[in-house]
């Protein structure tokens, strides 16, 4: 498996404005891309820093979504006034939900 993490600069404020768009939007363009296995996104409040991270069956399957989750992250932050400041991807060591 393989994750893309997007870190984005803001306020709390900016995420929970966003919440919407996201579960309404961006949530369903990423699940619909092909290899996609997750999407999770978080928030620090204290310091408006907010990731989202997108899991991916395999590596070719990231990379063949990579400026489609370009322009989808673009819209995001747009929609927020939050700024990007990081795009990096990896390979997931672990993964365990229960």
């Amino acid at each position: 498996m393989y994750a893309r993490v997007s870190t984005y600069e803001g306020s709390a404020e900016d995420y929970d404005r966003g919440l919407e768009k996201m579960k309404s939007d961006i949530v369903p363009q990423v699940n619909d891309m092909p290899g996609c296995k997750g999407i999770l996104s978080m928030v620090d409040r204290s310091s408006g820093r907010s990731l989202s991270i997108t899991l991916w069956d395999s590596e070719d399957a990231m990379a063949s979504t990579r400026e489609h989750a370009n322009r989808v992250r673009s819209d995001a932050a747009a929609s927020t006034g939050a700024t990007i400041t990081n795009v990096a991807e990896y390979e997931v060591g672990v993964a365990e939900l229960s």
